[in-house]
């Protein structure tokens, strides 16, 4: 079987899986590659959880957390926090990683309310209404319809899926809020509930005290937990499915019957009304948790949600701040690079670095470039364009210019009337947010800021729009060369887990520079003779340059090797400081970048 351009050896199709209903382990693979496309954005970067059943469900069946033995080597793996050593588990990303897995017996999947770029950072809120001895799932409506109201009362939004056994599942799109305090949140309103209907909810686990009576299992909200995906099969006595249902749908039903679906029948679903949770995929649905101290019981509820910023004032951050500057590497780092929790591969576009604050109609809005200065009166058309933005959203951006099919730098350095009677366009690619109207966004890292910057520009249309970015290194490797003829000038890698922070940033963001590779001569070097630090280069053109960044180890005992013999006394250079010049020069094969141009150490030539 060929899925997604992998070809699969798919096995045993014919066990029987399912005894009471006599469903074919074949039919549960088919069942998966008919979902897969709206069951796989529900997993997107969150570590997956299996429930293995390799001989069917009236067999053993038991938890696996690590990839099972036969995973393919292609199938992405992120090494996950656990208190118990090293724990990687399985991230899907594809028809062909979901169909290998689930062939070697894998049938449900439980993920975390946290993506892997961000442990223990949730951005949804669950909610498991498990029905007690003499409840239904009918009962679990009612609690439903009562929880969903109290959540309205906090601004928060909720979406409905049968368990695929006996409940409902309730989830709510956050903004990345800590664990720890969504659980809090969640054990407070299961609580409060149980005190105002206390012959119809519980919050805690005793079976005693369930009888008649709904759990709201708030617990699943811990970082350590996790919940049955949306759309994955359940292992019941029949092929049941975690379906997702309309509010409407769920009021309708007459039956608890009417609340089961089955692998025959979801597709079919899925067919006629879509996926119902896509919007829990929307950044833009997401909202804040009230603080702690603002939580109202359910009898002070107002009937309305109000919007969750409508009382702040919406500007946060002003001019100046301190930008992140990512260091020079000589190599695009692999995916696994800088510090292991991913790494997001934007384009590296030439022009002028540019913080966009955008401050509500009564104040004009502030560009501020690398040194700090206001760029606004430079660039009208872009000054305008971020004061149409909502007051509050402050984007770290590249300004940049663009003329007869390729980026522009000494655009940017004429006057806004020779650029204006040329006709030259300008642009303003943001890369990040910091700022979201009434919230500083900066702690959150990389992967949820990008959410967030997507939507912020979700339908803002040119010259403000999103950088190129990929979690594929090479698809971002593909882009630099295809757009090289554009003046794409290479690649800025950052790790998606970083929060926005200027100290340090050159171990969380990093940049590499498609360069000219070429001859040199090496004139002197800096540092003691054993351990040179850098060699000050002369190229063919006559341009002298400090190599840039320091030498790599490998790199500076190649150098002192070779120049062993050849220093000449220590100056003092007043560009360079001090020195030591070759008295016979040697050769080197540099790699010269940028504006102004740095020239990259590479080797010493043998000839």
């Amino acid at each position: 079987m060929v899925v997604d351009g992998r070809t699969l050896a798919l096995s045993h199709l014919d066990k029987v899986y399912y005894p009471q209903t006599g469903t074919l382990k074949g039919e549960v693979l088919r069942y998966y590659a008919a979902v897969h496309t709206a069951l796989l954005p529900h997993l997107h970067d969150r570590p997956v959880s299996f429930l293995r059943t390799p001989d069917g469900v009236a067999a053993e069946v038991f938890i696996a957390k690590n990839p099972p033995p036969g995973t393919p080597r292609w199938v992405r793996t992120v090494e996950v926090p656990s208190t118990g050593g090293e724990l990687r588990q399985v991230v899907l990303e594809s028809g062909a990683a979901l169909l290998s897995l689930v062939n070697l017996g894998c049938l449900e999947l439980h993920v975390p309310q946290w993506h892997a770029a961000a442990p223990g950072l949730a951005d949804r809120l669950v909610l498991d209404l498990d029905p007690g001895a003499g409840a239904t799932v009918l009962t679990c409506r009612t609690v439903a319809g009562l929880l969903r109201e109290r959540l309205a009362a906090d601004g928060l939004e909720a979406w409905v899926k049968t368990s695929g056994g006996k409940g409902l599942h309730l989830l709510v799109p956050l903004e990345p809020t800590p664990s720890a305090r969504v659980s809090a949140y969640a054990k407070q309103l299961a609580a409060e509930l149980e005190t105002a209907h206390p012959d119809l909810v519980v919050h805690t686990m005793a079976k005693a005290r369930r009888t008649g009576r709904v759990l709201v299992d708030w617990s699943q909200n811990a970082a350590k937990k996790t919940t049955a995906a949306p759309y994955t099969v359940r292992a019941q006595q029949r092929p049941t499915v975690s379906a997702p249902l309309s509010w409407a749908e769920l009021d309708g039903a007459g039956s608890a019957e009417e609340l089961v679906f089955t692998i025959t029948e979801v597709p079919e679903r899925l067919a006629e009304h879509g996926d119902l949770f896509a919007p829990l995929l929307d950044p833009a649905r997401a909202r804040p948790l009230p603080a702690p101290d603002k939580a109202r019981p359910p009898s002070e509820a107002p009937p309305a949600a109000a919007p969750p910023t409508a009382a702040r004032d919406p500007v946060v951050l002003e001019p100046p701040v301190e930008v992140m500057r990512p260091a020079a590497v000589p190599a695009v780092p692999p995916a696994d690079g800088l510090g292991g929790a991913g790494v997001v591969y934007e384009l590296k576009l030439d022009g002028f670095r540019c913080v966009a604050f955008a401050r509500g109609p009564t104040r004009p809005p502030f560009l501020q470039s690398r040194s700090g200065r206001d760029l606004a009166a430079g660039f009208p058309p872009i000054a305008a364009a971020v004061a149409r933005l909502p007051a509050g959203l402050v984007l770290d951006a590249e300004l940049v210019a663009w003329r007869g099919g390729r980026f522009a730098f000494e655009e940017l350095l004429r006057t806004r009337q020779a650029r204006a009677a040329d006709d030259v366009a300008l642009g303003l690619i943001a890369f990040d947010v910091l700022a979201l109207p009434g919230r500083d966004v900066r702690g959150l890292p990389l992967a949820d800021r990008r959410r967030l910057l997507l939507a912020a520009l979700d339908g803002v249309p040119p010259p403000v729009q999103a950088v190129l970015a990929t979690t594929d290194r090479a698809e971002a490797l593909s882009w630099m060369e295809r757009l090289a003829d554009t003046g794409v000038e290479g690649l800025v890698c950052k790790a998606a887990g970083s929060p926005y922070r200027a100290r340090g940033a050159g171990r969380l963001w990093v940049k590499y520079r498609r360069g000219d590779t070429t001859d040199a001569t090496v004139r002197a070097v800096t540092g003691p003779p054993a351990r040179p630090r850098a060699v000050v280069l002369e190229l063919d053109d006559g341009r002298v340059l400090l190599s840039s960044p320091p030498l790599s180890p490998p790199q500076s005992r190649q150098v002192a090797e070779a120049a062993a013999g050849r220093l000449g006394a220590p100056g003092h250079d007043p560009q360079y400081g001090t020195v030591r010049p070759l008295t016979t020069p040697l050769r080197a094969e540099v790699t010269v970048t940028g504006r102004p141009p740095t020239a990259l150490f590479v080797r010493l030539r043998g000839d």
